[in-house]
């Protein structure tokens, strides 16, 4: 009899210890709101800016890269998600609108562009990895594991309007319009762009 009272109360403590370690891990996971580190989005932004390089436009897929490159510059656009602390970590979320362009020969070159959301993981305030969303049929599930739920709603109203960074690229490379010939055509293009800019509405599962 004794020996089963002791079998009894070894496995409720057992259990209890077990109910602890749950509590204590999940309350380690769970994200909580922080709303004294507004400052972070901008090293966010500062970063994404660095991380775009000039890819140097190639005329034809056979001519050799054209090193005349000047004036390379980035535009971002970053919408504000939230910032959440958990497991030691801090964790910025935005979404971000990047374009660069560069000059080459008097030419406006469109180097590259992305819209997307992202998940900043930082350490005493300083970057030390991220993550995107997954292409193709992984991506409503990467979706899910890599933002909060109240972050993932956020996403499903994000509205991206081009329209405020291509303003920005025309007023930038203004200088462009004084030259009258022919083959500078990137300035035009940009009003094209701004007359026919679409919203970019994400629609989540």
């Amino acid at each position: 009899m004794k020996k089963k009272i002791r079998f009894i109360v070894a496995f409720l403590v057992i259990v209890f210890i077990a109910l602890i370690i749950l509590i204590v891990l999940n309350y380690n996971l769970k994200e909580t709101i922080v709303s004294d580190k507004d400052y972070l989005y901008e090293k966010v932004e500062q970063y994404l800016i660095r991380q775009e390089q000039p890819h140097y436009f190639l005329k034809t897929k056979n001519s050799e890269p054209n090193y005349n490159v000047n004036d390379f510059k980035v535009f971002t656009d970053i919408t504000r998600l939230g910032i959440r602390q958990g497991n030691g970590n801090t964790y910025v979320y935005v979404w971000a609108l990047i374009e660069s362009y560069y000059v080459q020969d008097g030419e406006l070159i469109h180097n590259s562009g992305s819209s997307m959301p992202y998940k900043f993981v930082f350490e005493n305030d300083e970057i030390v990895d991220y993550e995107n969303p997954q292409d193709g049929s992984k991506y409503a599930k990467s979706i899910n594991r890599i933002f909060p739920k109240d972050i993932r709603e956020k996403l499903h109203n994000i509205k991206v309007h081009q329209n405020t960074l291509r303003k920005q690229v025309k007023e930038h490379y203004s200088y462009l319009e004084t030259n009258e010939t022919d083959d500078n055509t990137m300035i035009k293009q940009i009003d094209i762009e701004i007359k026919d800019d679409r919203e970019i509405n994400t629609i989540l599962d």
